[in-house]
């Protein structure tokens, strides 16, 4: 206490000057109605924060509030109606009462601009958010015819360019991904009619950013809707507006906007010639895409997507373009459907899938970025983009496996697959690839009976759907033309080899040998239409079905044609083993020849990693080198096989005792092979 009383607290600082209750700076008192009105731009979260929803229905009550306080501006009124259709299309038409009340704010909001033409501007913004509406009450048409008259009747050349734009990009996005009187055809007609409009539109305004993405927009709904005859010609028209030739500009000289649309042209490219079987165009357009996303092309995307067209003296146009982090894990995709060869110890097909993998599993653990104008529902389409992509990439896995014959790997593969598909509410999008799969595996294996089961399962989960039918069960499938075809082909092969085996009797033969002329006639222009791989796989059956040894040459050597532009080693080493049957009696060193290649071939299907020094001086118990890989290092045991068979023959023929030695040692080691793939048991609970 003494120390206490010695330092007294000291006191208050008086007041030297007089004050009369006013301050140097004169300030104004912000009315209620604006406050109310700005508190949803103070509120606003991202659809990823945890207070997303609070934040919406906060400036939700906010916005009620200032409508029912009297005496309003009729721009502040007008405001406020716009600002809840906008808040209440963003919650989601799901909450009761949400779409009624936004149906009312955009008619009231409408009203109050066609009163005052000051608020005119106001008027295609509320038409955008009246389509909105429409569509996602399944009054399609209304929602186009609405968009058109916006377009036709209202909209001024002297208006904002970017108001304009944004019109034409709407109504091109309803046509898109809509169609009116279950015609997809004439929906897409229709929507190229808008691009082209939108293209006219910018290059009169001289806007070639416009007008070069409206190029792109053209090549994506071509892709989109399966009109490849179409897509070369639009693709080079993108390419040439977008000076990608043997390379592309550097990215120094390109605004943000050519970046975003010169990786998408890339994408498009890649996928294009790929399915058309030119690898040499493909290869060129992979290294750009591959040098481009090197060198930082994603930072044109920004962190959400929005891509940025700048006008002069106006407002500048954005757009919603693809996610950086669809766009990153695509190019690990596209890459590794680019890579067609599995065959030798590191197939790039298999590299980039796997790299793939590893990456889109740490995109999903990272929180997206959105804008703050985003819906929560923007941010679950963009996870399940990417949970798509992860099953793509599975599908890739499992294929370049069973073609290596890595058979453990494929079932395990294909069970992260299922439950991947099962856990995300994907498993009715990908059942029927997943049960094509399944298929192939037991083909490969030598189970007949369960692949042709499979063959037939998968074809009718990818059968063509009438779209007036009522909605299809959860597990039900998609449509899918591709995977159709496949799966129909192959069920002729199974059904054509058990033919073969001479184990049905003489009429039950012809009326099956009947049967499947009919089913290759109808399979064999199918193929022809769906790509490279199936238009090899078209070749041979026009093979089967010639009585005349000259035209099956031909077919045979048009199919192998095809497999060698596009890289498919895996077909190629099948298509040489027959063209050597062909000369097997006529032209022994040709025969020899194909047969060797052959062999190489199928042998590569097994190549497996280097072994490292650590991994040096393993061996099985048998005494044979332990592979490092998943398989067994033979390759395609079936078809060596059969080659070592063809290849014994013709030594012997030829007198070659030393060669024919070693190979009838060879052909003992590829029957016990062949012998362990036809015993090996299979997980049939997948």
């Amino acid at each position: 206490m003494d120390a206490v009383d010695e330092n007294p607290r000291p006191t208050k600082r008086q007041r030297t000057d007089e004050y009369h209750g006013k301050f140097d700076t004169p300030t104004t008192r912000m009315s209620t109605p604006t406050l109310l009105l700005g508190l949803p731009a103070l509120l606003v979260h991202p659809p990823t924060h945890p207070q997303h929803a609070r934040s919406l229905f906060l400036s939700l009550f906010a916005l009620r509030a200032c409508l029912a306080l009297p005496s309003l501006d009729f721009n502040v009124e007008c405001r406020a109606w716009a600002g809840l259709a906008e808040i209440g299309s963003k919650i989601g038409f799901c909450e009761p009462g949400i779409e009624s009340e936004v149906e009312k704010a955009i008619t009231k909001a409408l009203l109050i601009a066609q009163k005052h033409p000051s608020l005119r501007l106001y008027r295609p913004y509320l038409t955008l958010l009246s389509a909105q509406l429409s569509k996602s009450q399944q009054n399609i048409k209304f929602a186009q015819n609405t968009l058109r008259r916006l377009l036709s009747s209202f909209l001024l050349p002297s208006d904002p360019p970017h108001v304009t734009y944004s019109a034409h990009l709407a109504l091109i996005e309803n046509l898109t991904n809509t169609a009116v009187d279950w015609s997809p055809k004439n929906a897409t007609l229709k929507a190229l009619g808008a691009i082209q409009d939108l293209h006219t539109l910018a290059v009169r305004n001289q806007h070639p950013s416009v007008s070069k993405m409206a190029s792109v927009l053209r090549l994506r709904t071509l892709v989109q809707d399966g009109a490849w005859d179409k897509v070369l010609e639009s693709l080079d028209l993108a390419e040439q507006e977008l000076s990608i030739t043997d390379t592309v500009p550097p990215l120094s000289k390109q605004s943000s906007a050519e970046t975003v649309l010169i990786v998408h042209v890339l994408l498009l490219g890649i996928i294009f010639h790929t399915y058309t079987g030119d690898v040499t165009k493909t290869q060129a357009r992979t290294k750009m895409l591959h040098e481009m996303l090197d060198g930082n092309a994603l930072d044109a995307f920004g962190h959400s997507g929005i891509m940025e067209i700048t006008f002069p003296n106006s407002q500048p146009l954005y757009i919603q373009a693809t996610h950086p982090r669809i766009v990153y894990v695509l190019g690990f995709l596209v890459s590794s459907i680019a890579k067609r060869d599995p065959v030798g110890r590191k197939p790039k097909r298999k590299v980039f899938a796997n790299e793939g993998l590893l990456v889109v599993d740490n995109e999903l653990k990272k929180e997206i970025s959105l804008p703050v104008w985003a819906s929560k529902t923007e941010a679950q389409e963009i996870e399940n983009r990417l949970r798509k992509i992860k099953a793509d990439l599975y599908c890739e896995v499992v294929g370049v496996s069973i073609m290596r014959s890595e058979f453990g790997e494929a079932e395990r593969v294909l069970a992260q697959l299922i439950a991947h598909t099962r856990t995300y509410g994907l498993f009715s999008f990908f059942s029927a690839r997943i049960t094509l799969h399944h298929a192939h595996l037991a083909h490969a294996l030598g189970k007949t009976d369960r692949a042709a089961q499979c063959y037939r399962l998968s074809a009718y989960l990818s059968r063509k759907r009438d779209p007036r039918a009522p909605t299809p069960a959860a597990d039900d499938g998609v449509e899918d033309r591709w995977v159709n075809v496949a799966a129909r082909a192959g069920e002729f092969w199974v059904r054509l080899g058990i033919l073969r085996r001479g184990k049905m009797d003489r009429s039950e033969g012809e009326r099956e040998q009947e049967a499947l002329k009919q089913t290759a006639d109808m399979l064999e222009e199918e193929c022809a239409r769906l790509g490279a791989t199936l238009g090899v796989v078209g070749f041979l059956f026009k093979t089967c079905l010639s009585t005349e040894f000259l035209a099956a040459k031909t077919y045979l050597r048009q199919a192998l044609h095809l497999a060698t532009n596009s890289q498919d080693n895996h077909l190629r080493a099948l298509i040489l083993a027959l063209i050597a049957s062909q000369y097997h009696h006529t032209a022994v060193d040709h025969a020899t020849k194909m047969l060797a290649t052959a062999d190489q071939l199928a042998a590569g299907l097994g190549a497996q990693p280097r072994p490292t020094q650590a991994s040096k001086g393993t061996f099985a118990t048998n005494g044979t080198p332990t592979p490092k890989g998943p398989g067994d290092g033979v390759g395609n045991a079936q078809l060596r096989l059969w080659i070592g068979e063809r290849s014994l023959e013709l030594m012997r023929r030829t007198g070659e005792e030393d060669a024919a030695r070693k190979q009838t040692a060879l052909n003992a080691k590829l029957r016990v092979a062949v012998v362990a793939v036809e015993n090996r048991p299979m997980d049939l609970h997948q």
